[in-house]
């Protein structure tokens, strides 16, 4: 019988348990004995940070356990006390004063789901919605999508859902006047694009699709053409990986027709983007070559301070590696190869999903090239990110450059070694990736 429901007990237990490691192996790889291993997964003991960490390294948990441990004086700082108000509030701005980075995010994110939203505690004090609430809940959305950088999306999509869930809660029963309402919908559209987003990430694909549409139509009802572009662009590239490409085509040149004069230049850009990709999927070489062009000319205007929350990330690299997959996708590696090998390069280990992805495309124009045993090469440090990145599209990824490989390469010597690197690395096949 379990003593305690604590987080860190959950989530060991868990581990032991999908890892099929006994808790005698356990105690072999930690040093510790297995009464005591089995009083931290019962809950009758806490462990201390350096425990935790180590339990964390033996399971391969990626930070989460670590994260879980309880930080000596963080009880004092994070302390959440029923009917204090204040108290939990400083806590969720505390959660939007760090920025996330690869040492802070799983961290970051574990507080983030301990946390009660501010928008509950506007509801439960009956007090109207002003733009202060509207400009909290903006930051907490930046916040998030930051976090998505570091945290993939089987871990960002509860924190996400709660988050749109809350909001929702707010708009259904706050009271406010018509411009913090205008702006509510906004900011439902904008989490709600963030949500098709992680959901994607986390193999959620339905669910992603009735996040871009309520987005879209939460964007229309507040008057935002940009956003309700961006949301209908996102479904677009969900249909060009997933579904109907040609109906992808439809939505991405509708999203890019009926936004481009409400979105500033990255927003253009992005849409843009997804314009490429689309025509891509279908093979319509021609018509991709001009949006790809289209998108270099906007982007010379850009200005990422001045870029909507949902364009942040649109950098010169990430033109730089849409443009190689495109490449890539219309069976062109002596375009692509250059184009992912230079852009690769500046990506690091700290965005392991981004850089896994990326790399398995430069894996995939290699392949094209004839160039095996160099991709086979970047294929390997591709998997090991993939191991980190807790996305099912960077799993998806490595299951279909097992099959790449296996085509391109039979059995030889280096196609059996990464297959064996990878073989615990499986995935339903329709792999997709891309930037939120």
């Amino acid at each position: 019988m379990f003593e305690s429901a604590s987080p860190f007990a959950e989530r060991l237990r868990a581990l032991i348990k999908s890892r099929g490691v006994s808790y005698r192996a356990l105690a072999g790889k930690t040093f510790y004995s297995k009464s005591y291993l089995h009083d931290l997964a019962c809950g009758r003991k806490t462990p201390t940070l350096n425990t935790a960490q180590r339990l964390d390294s033996a399971l391969e948990a990626g930070g989460m356990l670590a994260a879980l441990a309880p930080v000596p004086g963080a009880e004092k700082e994070w302390a959440v006390t029923d009917g204090m108000r204040c108290a939990s509030e400083q806590l969720a701005d505390l959660l939007v004063t760090q920025t996330p980075n690869p040492g802070n995010a799983a961290a970051l994110a574990h507080q983030w789901l301990i946390a009660e939203p501010p928008q509950r505690y506007e509801l439960s004090a009956g007090r109207r919605v002003g733009d202060e609430t509207v400009a909290r809940i903006e930051s907490r959305i930046r916040q998030l999508r930051r976090l998505d950088d570091h945290v993939g999306g089987t871990e960002t999509y509860t924190m996400v859902s709660a988050e749109l869930a809350a909001t929702a809660d707010l708009l259904r029963e706050g009271s406010y006047r018509e411009a913090a309402h205008r702006r509510l919908l906004v900011v439902i559209a904008d989490l709600c694009q963030l949500a098709g987003f992680v959901a994607e990430d986390a193999g959620r694909v339905t669910e992603a699709r009735q996040h871009y549409l309520t987005g879209l139509r939460a964007a229309h009802a507040g008057g935002d053409t940009a956003s309700a572009a961006n949301c209908l662009s996102s479904l677009s590239y969900l249909e060009a990986n997933l579904g109907d490409r040609r109906a992808a085509v439809t939505l991405a040149r509708s999203a890019y027709v009926g936004g481009r004069h409400a979105a500033e230049a990255t927003g253009q850009a992005l849409l843009l983007e997804r314009v490429a990709w689309a025509h891509a999927r279908m093979g319509e070489a021609n018509l991709a070559e001009r949006a790809l062009g289209d998108v270099r000319e906007i982007y010379q205007h850009c200005d990422l301070d001045e870029a909507p929350s949902w364009a942040y990330w649109l950098t010169q690299d990430e033109v730089q590696v849409m443009a190689g997959r495109v490449w890539t996708e219309l069976r062109r590696p002596l375009r692509a190869v250059p184009i992912l090998e230079d852009a690769v390069l500046r990506y690091g280990d700290d965005s392991p999903r981004e850089t896994s992805l990326y790399l398995s495309w430069l894996t995939e124009a290699l392949l094209q090239a004839g160039e095996v045993e160099h991709a086979i090469a970047v294929a390997k440090r591709s998997v090991a990110l993939a191991r980190s990145a807790r996305s099912a599209r960077a799993v998806e990824r490595i299951a279909e450059l097992r099959r790449m490989i296996t085509a391109a390469a039979g059995r030889t010597g280096a196609a059996d070694e990464f297959l064996e690197l990878s073989a615990d690395l499986s995935a339903a096949p329709g792999g997709h990736l891309g930037g939120q």
